[in-house]
Formats: C-alpha cells, structure tokens, sequence
C-alpha cells in the first residue's frame, strides 16, 4: 500500500492540474448544469489515468458524470467523482472530504455466486405511461468484483462500477477493514485475445484439440503464464492453451459485467465451441496423417524448371519484408494482409489458387515432411502459416502492429507442412 503522504502530495498536483470546481446543489439553472456536467465529463475522462496511477479506483469517476450529471442536472452526486480525486487515503480505499465526512468507498462482493445489479430496488415500482415498470437487472457482480458505494438505503447499496450503475444488497459485500482484507482477490490476471478466431487448445502446442475458438478483444482470466503458450480459463469451456505472441497479458481490478455483455460473451464462446468442433471433424475426416510427416516419403527431385519457379516464388516473398502490414482479414500486397492472406497472394501473383484461410491451405495442399522441404512450401502452425524460402527460414506476416518479416521455421512447433508447387 503506498503511503499517505505520497498519494496526498500527487493527488494535491492533480487537482491543481485538472482545476476541479465544486458547485452547490440548487444554484445553478438546468442549462448552468449542462454546461457543468460537459466539462465534468472531460475532466473525469483527463484524470482516469491519474486516478489509476496513484492506486485509487477507477470506477464511478467517470460514470458518475454521465449517468447523473448529465441526465438530471443534480451536481450533488457529481461531487462524489471530483472530490474523490482530492480526497485523503484513510481507511482501504474510503474518501474523505476536507471535513473529514466520507464521501465514498470502494466496496468488494463477498458472494461466490452471482449478485445480481438491479436499476432500481425490488419493490419500488413505479408507473410510467400506464405500465408498471419492474426492477431490471443492469448487470452481475461475482466475487471480488469491486464497485463505488454511492449512498445507502436501507437494506441495500447504490453503486456504480465501470460499465453500469445500479442498486445491490448490503449483505453480499464488504467495505473498509473487512474490503481491504479481501483486496488480493479483487485484482485478477487476464488475457486479452489479439486476433478473431484464435485457437484454444487443449495441450500447449498447435497439434493438440482445439477447445474453442475465440474473437478478439474478449477477455479471459490467466491461470498460468508459460514461455510460448498460456493456459487461460473460458467461462462453459474449461481451461486451455493461448499462443502468447497473439494475446495481451493485463493485471486489472474485477468490476462486474453489464448483462448484455454477459449474455453477448455467452453466444460468442457457444459460436468458438461450434466452430472449434467443426476443426476437429476436418482433422477426422482427413484421409492424409494429420501429425506424423516424419513417416511422408520424400517427394521426388525437382526439374529444372520447378526449382527455378520454386525460388522465383521465394524471391517474390521476401520484397515485402520490413515493409507490408499486418491486417487482418487482408490479402493485398500493397496494403496490408494477414499471415493466409499473404500467401494466397503470393501464390495468386504466379497464378496458382490456394484457400483463403489457414486452415483450408493446410488440408488442401499436398503434405510433406518437414525434413523435405522446398522453396514456395506453407509451414501451418494451427492458427498461422509462413512461406518457407530455404535453410531455416519463413517469411510471414506476424501480428497486429507487426510487418511482414523472417523468422526461423520454429518460431513456433509446426505441425506440418504442404506443398502447392509439383
């Protein structure tokens, strides 16, 4: 835990710097308000990386501003999200004002089952143009998910987490000594999925059964991070192997998920499971080894002129080495392709027709050994393939962000090769 003084000293040169103004409540017009609450917003949005900084939580800064401020004018709850900024650090993570009231605090779920985040408290309905509108469920909080305490009502808490606001039961969470006894658990490791339908495998290599396939940016929680391959945890699935070069690793605070993100979350990994079962039936039905090319027999040798087209096919590769980048879903040599994009278009530049994706390249090719190799050959890794160009070297098209480069044929453990020039 960092110490007061540090905090307050930081805290004090951030509010010089975002010159936070606090208003009363009821001075201002409707209008006045607006105004207000529209530099609130930026300024809440301009300190979020301060507030992170110095240890303090994120959530609520800056949703109190846009769900309360902007939506009725009230600036008294605005306080909440600016003067938390300048608060003293007394008891685990609770903030004082400069009268010594607390003002908010951060508090943990407690609950190893699901809490649910209702819009309003059960049993407070209320009529809106002859209906009777009923709580409704904004979100769910699973243990150690934290969230800021807003105010409460009797038995229940009004919090605002990152993504959602809402009213939840006291009984189910903890607040200062007995949060802070609870803080290790409210932090977990994720990993975030770089690319869309990347492959979740039940051992750490590319040969092993596909689990799930799953779509970039969704996150899943670290359980071991290894050298090449890591092993996460996917909610319906179970646990499984992700390449670390095609992910971001992150430590972050739980906060809960919004029910539509849950429910979208839900459908997206059902969709990986199917799509993931529909790679395991390509493999059964191959009636070519799927994994053991020591035992190919080596092709026969090259005319003359196959070799010369062979490297020509190479040489063609490497001019867009240093230089054409990654994008996924792409397959231009001028603007930008993905590592089965890119090979399709080089093939597709000597006339040959290969499948677009990596997998249908492997199983459509003729495979060969990986100690047989030939300029022109696809290296498939799984989720990536190279252009094999001689010696120990491929060019490919590596990751978002990265450019088209050499690597050595083990960058990663292939599982095979396949030969579209004979």
């Amino acid at each position: 835990m960092k110490s007061r003084n540090i905090i307050n000293s930081k805290i004090f040169a951030g509010v010089l710097a975002a010159a936070v103004v606090v208003v009363g409540v009821g001075t201002m017009s409707l209008n006045e308000n607006k105004v207000i609450a529209a530099e609130r917003e930026a300024e809440a949005e301009a300190t979020r990386v301060f507030v992170e900084e110095i240890g303090l939580p994120s959530a609520g800064v800056g949703q109190v501003v846009g769900n309360y401020v902007g939506a009725s004018g009230d600036s008294s709850v605005e306080l909440l999200s600016t003067t938390a900024l300048a608060a003293g650090y007394e008891e685990f993570n609770e903030y004082y004002d400069g009268s010594g009231n607390c003002i908010g605090r951060l508090i943990v779920c407690k609950e190893n089952s699901a809490v649910n985040v209702y819009d309003r408290i059960p049993g407070n309905e209320r009529i809106e143009n002859g209906d009777t509108q009923m709580a409704q469920i904004e979100g769910r909080m699973y243990y150690g998910d934290t969230a800021t305490l807003i105010t409460e009502n009797g038995f229940w808490y009004q919090i605002v987490a990152d993504t959602f606001s809402g009213y939840v039961p006291k009984e189910h969470f903890a607040t200062g000594k007995d949060a802070e006894k609870l803080n290790d658990d409210t932090w977990e490791k994720v990993a975030i999925i770089g690319e869309d339908d990347l492959y979740i495998n039940e051992e750490p290599n590319y040969g092993s059964t596909v689990l799930c396939c799953l779509d970039k940016g969704m996150k899943c929680p670290l359980v071991e991070y290894g050298d090449e391959f890591s092993l996460i945890h996917v909610d319906g699935v179970g646990d499984g192997w992700v390449e670390n070069a095609l992910c971001t690793f992150a430590t972050m605070r739980k906060v809960g998920v919004t029910a539509i993100d849950e429910a979208n979350n839900r459908e997206k990994i059902e969709e990986g499971v199917e799509r993931a079962a529909a790679i395991e039936g390509m493999k059964e039905e191959s009636s070519s080894p799927a994994y053991h090319f020591a035992h190919i027999e080596p092709a026969p040798a090259d005319t003359a002129d196959t070799a010369a087209f062979r490297q020509a096919v190479a040489d063609y590769a490497q001019q867009f080495v240093g230089w054409l980048p990654y994008v996924w879903g792409g397959n231009s040599l001028e603007s930008g392709a993905d590592c089965c994009g890119f090979t399709q278009a080089i093939y597709a530049a000597f006339g040959i027709d290969i499948p677009r994706t990596e997998g249908d390249q492997y199983w459509s090719g003729t495979q060969v050994s990986l100690d047989d190799l030939r300029p022109g050959d696809i290296i498939y890794y799984g989720g990536h393939v190279a252009l094999f160009i001689g010696g120990d070297t491929v060019v490919h098209e590596p990751v978002p962000g990265d450019v088209c480069s050499y690597q050595s044929v083990y960058m990663m453990s292939p599982i095979g090769a396949v030969r579209y020039i004979n």
